[in-house]
């Protein structure tokens, strides 16, 4: 006996069926996208499939987020070089020289903002492979005007075209990353992803503090600049021979080449599960296809049935609010605020760079509890923890600075308290936060717009990055240990959005989140609710197009 369909799932059967004998609901690439050279070939794609493959993409996005974290804190102690302040005119110590010293960091922001921007368009247009080339390329001209620059205009140029180069890659990495994971490892790809990057910042810490012990100081802060081309050479070199996302094939009408990748990069590729699979792909292709909301405007703009607008800004809001846990001025500024601790000399910049060692150790933790925990929960705990460390460590600096006239001896016990607050709030932002943030916005957003979803926060993360580092420095100059109650009251205050607004989405294929974010309620409590009921209308009424398809089958 036929199954009887409910009226009120009538229209959604129809139009689920008038999608699917519709060609147009497929994508084409535009007519340069065969001018670009490397991008994905099935023949030329490297034949390992399950765990082998997971390794390989693992150290594909590993090498491209390394550069991400080399090129995020390079400027670090380069700030610092006398030569490179002669060079650029900042030597003075004047608030000017402050302004331009903050400026030049921000600019990379800029950079990076633009990027993102361009990603955007290109990573649905010519895939994501092709685009992350197109970074390299952007960053290798980056890096060669970095390492050669003679005034601080060339420098400034140079800070945009490498933040741009960077953009790209760290928009489009995570969410290429994210579309060929399994729903249970994705959050570990990205948490051992966020370690290497932790490993490229702490390789080119130690690199220049070496070469400023060892070598003329024009060497110290050029050739950093200019090392990280190693990195864009492998990514550009290697990205040919890696698999395309099975999303972005799907979405441009290859069927067959998703299907073909999905089943090299699932641990469990049997038959039927590549199945489910893609039928899921396929549905949100088609549920998407009739939303306006896939351009930036749209996005931004237009209300429509699957709530893209509130996604942008769970996307943009994760990433500003990680900017705001104040975790740049620390890692960035590091030397600045072991100097609070009252330490002298060397031993600031000494302390700083062993901190890098503590915030590996806390991201490799995060590639346990990302997946274990969930991003919700790991968001939650950090603010919590972070603003109490925080309050602690500002009584201790007020108390290091108080006494360092007065008691020496109990100034440096006061000094080593605030150090270790220092490398105890980077532990717990790298064990909970930075991966969280990172993998978040790659979740949240429907196929159709993912990669302008993921652009989106991206920019936000530089438009809140390049604002914090323009203002700290001025900051730690004006208000001293406050610096820390500061932060501490904003990670308290962030818990309320994260509570009310954020859903969970470990373990969760991304296509059933497409479901669970197109509750008409932004309450995360709410959204749950629905999402049940949801998940089993859409059950049904896929179960009632094979019925129907059987039928037909039978009947011709």
């Amino acid at each position: 006996m036929e199954p009887e369909t409910p009226k009120q799932d009538v229209a959604a059967i129809e139009n689920y069926s008038q999608a699917n004998a519709d060609a147009d609901i497929f994508r084409s690439e535009p007519a340069f996208a065969k001018y670009i050279p490397g991008g994905f070939s099935s023949s030329r794609c490297m034949k390992l499939s399950g765990m082998s493959m997971s390794y390989a993409i693992f150290a594909f996005a590993g090498c491209a987020i390394t550069f991400f974290g080399y090129d995020t804190s390079v400027m670090s102690q380069v700030n610092n070089n006398p030569d490179y302040q002669q060079q650029m005119g900042v030597s003075g110590g004047t608030n000017r020289d402050a302004a331009a010293i903050g400026g030049l960091v921000s600019l990379w922001f800029g950079g990076f903002a633009i990027g993102a921007f361009l990603v955007g368009y290109l990573a649905d247009s010519i895939g994501r492979l092709k685009t992350i080339q197109i970074g390299c390329l952007w960053g290798i001209l980056g890096a060669v005007l970095l390492a050669s620059a003679q005034s601080i205009t060339w420098l400034a140029f140079a800070r945009v075209i490498s933040g741009i180069g960077c953009g790209h890659l760290n928009t489009t990495v995570p969410v290429w990353t994210s579309e060929l994971a399994d729903p249970q490892l994705r959050g570990a790809f990205v948490a051992v992803q966020f370690t290497l990057a932790m490993t490229g910042s702490a390789i080119v810490y130690w690199m220049e503090f070496a070469c400023v012990k060892t070598l003329s100081p024009s060497f110290a802060w050029r050739f950093p600049l200019g090392f990280q081309i190693v990195f864009l050479l492998i990514i550009l070199l290697a990205a040919p021979f890696y698999p395309e996302s099975p999303r972005y094939l799907a979405m441009i009408g290859n069927l067959e080449g998703a299907s073909s990748v999905l089943r090299r990069c699932r641990i469990d590729n049997g038959d039927q599960a590549i199945e489910n699979e893609m039928q899921d792909i396929e549905f949100a292709i088609r549920t998407e296809a009739s939303s306006n909301s896939v351009s930036f405007y749209g996005m931004l703009f237009t209300k429509d049935k699957l709530h893209t607008r509130r996604r942008v800004l769970l996307g943009a809001g994760v990433q500003i609010m990680q900017k705001f846990t104040g975790i740049d001025f620390i890692s960035v500024y590091a030397p600045n605020m072991f100097a609070l601790s009252g330490f002298k000399g060397d031993t600031p910049a000494i302390l700083a760079g062993g901190n890098w060692f503590g915030y590996i150790a806390s991201l490799a933790l995060s590639i346990y509890l990302c997946d274990h925990v969930g991003r919700r929960k790991m968001m939650l705990i950090g603010c919590s923890l972070m603003g109490l460390v925080l309050i602690i460590g500002g009584v201790l600096s007020h108390e290091t600075i108080a006494n360092t006239t007065v008691d020496h001896a109990k100034a440096s016990k006061f000094g080593a308290g605030v150090a270790a607050i220092l490398y105890i709030y980077t532990f717990i932002y790298g064990s909970t936060w930075l991966t969280t943030c990172w993998v978040y916005p790659t979740e949240i957003f429907p196929l159709a717009s993912r990669s302008k979803g993921a652009a989106l926060a991206t920019i936000a993360f530089s438009i809140a990055g390049g604002t914090i580092n323009e203002i700290i420095p001025y900051l730690i100059n004006a208000i001293g240990f406050w610096v820390f109650i500061l932060f501490a009251l904003i990670n308290l205050v962030m818990l309320i959005p994260i509570y009310l607004f954020y859903v969970e989405t470990a373990n969760r294929p991304l296509e059933q989140l497409d479901i669970l974010l197109s509750s008409n309620s932004p309450l995360a409590w709410r959204a749950e609710k629905e999402f049940v009921g949801k998940l089993n209308e859409r059950i049904d009424n896929l179960a009632i197009l094979d019925a129907k398809a059987e039928k037909e089958e039978v009947e011709a």
